[in-house]
């Protein structure tokens, strides 16, 4: 099924808002936001918890590991290209980006403790064991950050299935950062 990817111009009237702080907020009108401004509520939502998202606790880069790591576990071809680009513009090191790409392990302790808890978060769909909290914990997160990653995984939810309905083509910026799923990994 082809979903529109609407401009401002053919947004129904209660996105178009939404639209224009997208392209405030990305330089352009990215084509996921342009196929979820089919539904109004949805942009708004999604726009909204990502604004919020940035707001919390996590560094830039930490909100792309976890962003990586929940693109990769829902398979998001889309949106690993695209946070690949995104984190290599934010400063994070290619090494990095590569490894959350390949599922390899990151070389920053910590970094690497949020990438196995948001991993796991998504893996048991929340129901994450006591002795996995607190191993992120020992690590120097906090209570806060084991529900901000919450956020996260919601905000990736609507992306990501949007684009595995949507089949969301990558903007030329991204096309670069092109993804699959390594083919020995499950």
């Amino acid at each position: 099924m082809d979903f529109t990817i609407h401009t401002i111009d053919s947004a129904p009237v209660d996105s178009k808002a939404a639209l224009i702080h997208a392209q405030q907020t990305f330089g352009f009108i990215p084509n996921l936001e342009g196929i979820i401004a089919e539904a109004p509520a949805l942009l708004k939502g999604s726009m909204a918890l990502w604004d919020l998202f940035a707001t919390t606790s996590f560094s830039p880069i930490e909100q792309q590991v976890i962003y990586l790591t929940i693109n990769y576990e829902h398979e998001c071809h889309y949106c690993m290209a695209a946070h690949s680009g995104l984190a290599k513009m934010i400063g994070m090191n290619s090494e990095d980006i590569q490894a959350l790409r390949d599922r390899t392990p990151l070389k920053d302790p910590q970094l690497q403790a949020l990438r196995h808890f948001t991993q796991r978060m998504i893996q048991a769909r929340g129901w994450v064991e006591d002795r996995e909290i607190e191993e992120f914990l020992a690590v120097g997160y906090s209570q806060r950050q084991v529900l901000e990653v919450i956020l996260g995984i919601a905000i990736k939810v609507i992306h990501n299935y949007t684009n595995h309905i949507a089949k969301t083509p990558l903007e030329k910026p991204f096309q670069s950062y092109t993804w699959s799923k390594p083919a020995d990994i499950t």
